[in-house]
C-alpha cells in the first residue's frame, strides 16, 4: 500500500510538471478568435492575447479557450475542453508567427508546406491585458475517441448570419468576405493571404472605427487583393500607398516599416481613409479624397467638375465602385448596406440670455440699430430649411430671438452643439468695425480637418453675394471651433456698419441670397446635388 501510494504521488507531481512545462509563469488566459484551415495539412490559430502550449508529437494543447465546440478537418481533429486541442495522426509541428498567433502543421513523409505561408501574419505592438488573473493547468491529451462532426473546409453555401454592429470584424467574416469578391474577380489569391488581410482589416478597421466591408471593398479596388501591387505611380502594397506617405505613418502607428507587409500597409491605409472621413465626413467624399487627396479633391470641388488620378481614374466612378462593392458584401450577407444619415449643426452667433444680469447678448449693432443676433438667426434658418430640402438633418443652438433658454456660456453652447452629434458644425456671425469703410467676408477654422469645409462654404457663399473677399483663415483660438471629431468652421457674413454689406444683410431677399450660398457649399462639401435654390 505504501508503495502504491509513493508511486501515484509521483504520477502525479510528474503530470504537473509536465503540464508547466508549455505555460509561461504568471501567464493568465486567453480566448480563441479564430481557428482557419490554409490547407488539409495547416492549421491557422489566432488568440486575443499571449498564448503557450504543449505538444506530445500529435497532439497540440493552447492556453487559451476556445467556444468551438469539435471539428475534423484535412488532418485535424480540433475539440475544446475547454482548452483549444489540435490531435492528427501525423506528427505536428507548430510555429510562433507571433506570441497571439500559430501555424500547426501535419507532417507526413514529404512535408507538404505552401508558398507564402512562412510569413508574420502580425505586426501591432498592441497588447492586450488579460482581465483574470486565473493561471490554467493545461489538461492531457483528451482521450475521448468519439469522431467529431465532419465539417468541410470551404466556404459554405449558405452565408452566416451576422446581427448588424456586432459580427462585421470578425476575421472569419471578413474571411468568407473577401473569399467572395475574390470569387466575383475571378481571381485566385493564397489562402494563408486571405487569412492575413482579413485578419489586418479586423484589427484596423475596428481601430480606427471604419466600415471593413468598406476597407475591402477599397483593397479590391487598389490592388486586387495583392500585396505586392506596384503602380505606375509608384504607389505599393494593398491599398497602393505612397512610399513617400508611407513612412511616417507607420512609424506612428508602430508598424513594420515595409509598405508590402500586409498588416503595414493595411494599418496605414486605413489611417489615411480615417483622416479622410474624420474631414470629409462622407464615405464617398472620403473615398474621392483617397483617390485624389484633399487638395486634388477640393480643387475639384471649386472647379465644378470631376478630377482623375494620374492613371485617368474619375474619383466619382472610383468612390462608386468602392461602394458597390461594399454594398455586394452587405448583402451577400443578408444584411441591409448602411444607410447615410448626416446631422449639420448650425450656430447663429450670439442670443444667448445672460442670467447673472437678465440681459441678452445681441451681437454687434450695426446701420440703423440693426442687430447682428437677429440678421444671422433668419439666415442660419433659411440655411435650415434648404439642407432639409436635400435630405439632412439640421440642429440649431438657437432658433428664437429673446428667448431665456438661448445659450450664453460657450461651454453650454458647445456641450449642446456636440449632443447632436454633428457630421459638420458652422457658426454664423456677422461683423462690425468702428468705420464704415471695413466690409467682406471672412470664414474661420480652428483644428485640421476644418480647413477644407471652412474653404468650400466661403467659396460658394462669395460666388452667391459677390462681397469683398477677406480670405479664408485658421484661428486655434475660437472656442466653439475646437471639436475634433468633425469639420467645423465660423463664416462672418459681411459687416452691418458697411452700408454695401448692410444693404444685403438687412432684407429678406438679400438674407436669402446669404442662406443659399452658404447652404450650396455645404451640400458641395458633402458632393450632394443640389436640389434649385430659388426659394
Amino acid at each position: 500500500m505504501g508503495c502504491a501510494k509513493v508511486r501515484k504521488i509521483t504520477s502525479v507531481m510528474l503530470i504537473l510538471v509536465l503540464l508547466s512545462l508549455g505555460t509561461v509563469q504568471g501567464e493568465t488566459w486567453s480566448t480563441v478568435l479564430l481557428v482557419s484551415p490554409i490547407n488539409t495539412t495547416q492549421l491557422y490559430v489566432v488568440t486575443n492575447g499571449f498564448t503557450s502550449y504543449k505538444t506530445d508529437g500529435h497532439s497540440v494543447t493552447f492556453s487559451s479557450k476556445w467556444s468551438g465546440g469539435s471539428l475534423e478537418t484535412g488532418a485535424f481533429q480540433i475539440t475544446a475542453n475547454p482548452w483549444l486541442t489540435v490531435t492528427s495522426s501525423a506528427p505536428l509541428s507548430v510555429k510562433n508567427l507571433s506570441p497571439k498567433e500559430f501555424l500547426v502543421t501535419a507532417l507526413d513523409q514529404v512535408a507538404v508546406v505552401l508558398p507564402n505561408v512562412d510569413v508574420d501574419v502580425q505586426t501591432t505592438t498592441e497588447i492586450i491585458t488579460p482581465t483574470s488573473s486565473e493561471t490554467p493547468t493545461l489538461p492531457e491529451t483528451p482521450t475521448n475517441t468519439e469522431t467529431p462532426t465532419e465539417v468541410v473546409p470551404t466556404p459554405p453555401v449558405v452565408t452566416p448570419s451576422i446581427e448588424p454592429g456586432i459580427g462585421l470584424y470578425d476575421p472569419q467574416t471578413l474571411q468568407l468576405a473577401i473569399e467572395f469578391r475574390l470569387g466575383k474577380i475571378n481571381r485566385q489569391v493564397p489562402a494563408a493571404t486571405v487569412v492575413q488581410i482579413a485578419t489586418s482589416v479586423s484589427r484596423w478597421a475596428n481601430y480606427f472605427n471604419l466600415d471593413p466591408f468598406l476597407v475591402i471593398g477599397l483593397i479590391e479596388m487598389e490592388s486586387g487583393f495583392n500585396p505586392n501591387a506596384v503602380s505606375t505611380s509608384s504607389a505599393v502594397g494593398l491599398m497602393q500607398i505612397l512610399e513617400s506617405n508611407f513612412y511616417s505613418y507607420a512609424a506612428t502607428l508602430g508598424v513594420k516599416s515595409d509598405p508590402f507587409d500586409v498588416d503595414s500597409n493595411v494599418a496605414v491605409g486605413c489611417k489615411m481613409l480615417s483622416n479622410s472621413m474624420v474631414t470629409w465626413q462622407r464615405p464617398f467624399m472620403a473615398l474621392r479624397s483617397y483617390l485624389l487627396g484633399s487638395t486634388g479633391l477640393m480643387n475639384s470641388i471649386l472647379a465644378g467638375s470631376d478630377a482623375a488620378d494620374s492613371k485617368g481614374t474619375q474619383s466619382m466612378n472610383y468612390a462608386n465602385v468602392v461602394l458597390n462593392i461594399r454594398n455586394s458584401i452587405y448583402q451577400y450577407f443578408n444584411l441591409t448596406p448602411p444607410k447615410e444619415q448626416y446631422v449639420v449643426v448650425l450656430d447663429p452667433g450670439h442670443g444667448g440670455y445672460n442670467p447673472s444680469n437678465g440681459m441678452y447678448n445681441m451681437g454687434a449693432i450695426g446701420l440703423n440699430g440693426i442687430y447682428e443676433s437677429e440678421v444671422v438667426l433668419d439666415i442660419s434658418q433659411k440655411v435650415a430649411d434648404i439642407l432639409r430640402s436635400n435630405g439632412l438633418t439640421v440642429q440649431m443652438t438657437r432658433t428664437k430671438e429673446k428667448d431665456k433658454s438661448n445659450p450664453y456660456d460657450l461651454e453650454d453652447r458647445i456641450r449642446l452643439a456636440e449632443s447632436f452629434k454633428p457630421n459638420i458644425f458652422l457658426s454664423i456671425h456677422a461683423n462690425s468695425f468702428t468705420s464704415s469703410t471695413a466690409n467682406g467676408v471672412e470664414t474661420y477654422w480652428r483644428t485640421w480637418q476644418s480647413k477644407w469645409f471652412a474653404t468650400t462654404v466661403h467659396n460658394a457663399y462669395l460666388k452667391q453675394v459677390q462681397l469683398k473677399d477677406r480670405g479664408v483663415k485658421q484661428d486655434t483660438t475660437l472656442f466653439m471651433l475646437k471639436g475634433e471629431t468633425y469639420p467645423s468652421a465660423m463664416i462672418e457674413v459681411g459687416f452691418i456698419t458697411n452700408p454695401v454689406d448692410y444693404a444685403l444683410l438687412s432684407t429678406p431677399e438679400g438674407r436669402t441670397k446669404a442662406a443659399q450660398g452658404i447652404a450650396k457649399g455645404i451640400l458641395q462639401f458633402m458632393g450632394i446635388d443640389v436640389k434649385p435654390l430659388d426659394r
